[in-house]
């Protein structure tokens, strides 16, 4: 399955390797290798959504004939997946497989003028070489772009004259490795975070300052206390083919609020916070069933 239209990805290995040095000499006296550590960054314009189940870890599929849904849900343990890349070397090929891909963090961003884009960074268990390359597998699913993107926050009131917005899923992880092996025996998912950042033009405290200040749109005043969370958030992007993808949040909370007030410009405001809850990525498409987990 491919990822996006677009796609480039950079393959980081570490052996952690160590040299032990001693009294009498000061040379390294040998060299080790310790816990192997593998990484992939992957970088592309979204097209589809069906990676959101190594970020969310469940998926229903439902709908109908040219609407079918891909509800992701949040699950506790997250699923692991394999990369394939390889490419042509002139007289013989290259292919990598990294076994035990988990995506640790996924961050994306829309901004005006541009293609919606996604980076995701990942961490792998194990590595095979070859010298085969893999049939290409082209993504046929169009672009996302910042033309058909709206943000409500709450749910129901349009944030307007958005400028760019970006959205990252953290999944806080950590790498478990055992004794009596260098590789890893899993990468833990630990507490799940939502964190978002929006930018856009300001014509209405009410529209963002306003909830800054206590979580309503009708403060004045910052709150004396914690305030109040704003219920719900959501993101909604929909391509050429009429496809959607919709990001739904809740208990949502605005950090820090920046208005930059230059001569020559437009006023723009500034806001970033995070959701505590998101309830479902609903992808919707033309494809009635969505890609499994493997079971090997």
């Amino acid at each position: 399955m491919p990822f996006g239209q677009g796609i480039d990805v950079v393959v980081t290995r570490n052996n952690t390797a160590e040299r032990i040095s001693g009294v009498g000499q000061r040379n390294a006296q040998a060299s080790i290798k310790k816990n192997y550590d593998g990484k992939a960054t992957i970088n592309g314009a979204l097209s589809n959504a069906y990676w959101f189940l190594g970020i969310m870890g469940s998926n229903a599929d439902a709908g109908s004939v040219g609407a079918y849904t891909h509800t992701y849900t949040e699950t506790d343990y997250i699923p692991s997946f394999s990369l394939n890349t390889s490419f042509e070397l002139g007289t013989t090929d290259f292919n990598s497989t990294l076994v035990g891909c988990k995506i640790e963090t996924a961050t994306i961003t829309a901004a005006v003028n541009e293609a919606v884009r996604f980076t995701l960074e990942t961490s792998y268990r194990y590595e095979t070489l070859s010298t085969t390359a893999i049939a290409d597998n082209p993504e046929i699913e169009p672009v996302f772009t910042f033309a058909h993107g709206d943000i409500e926050l709450p749910d129901g009131t349009t944030v307007a004259a958005v400028q760019n917005v970006e959205l990252t899923f953290n999944q806080t992880p950590e790498s478990l490795y055992e004794v009596g092996s260098r590789f890893k025996k899993d990468n833990v998912a630990k507490q799940r975070e939502y964190n978002f950042t929006i930018n856009a033009a300001f014509d209405d405290p009410a529209v963002l300052l306003n909830y800054f200040m206590n979580g309503t749109n009708t403060a004045t005043n910052p709150d004396a206390g914690s305030g109040t969370e704003i219920a719900t958030m959501t993101l909604t992007f929909t391509n050429d083919d009429g496809d959607i993808l919709e990001f739904n949040f809740t208990g949502v909370t605005l950090n820090e609020e920046t208005l930059a007030q230059n001569i020559g410009e437009i006023v723009k405001e500034n806001v970033t916070g995070w959701a505590r809850g998101c309830t479902s990525v609903i992808y919707t498409n033309d494809v009635q069933t969505a890609p499994i987990e493997a079971t090997n």
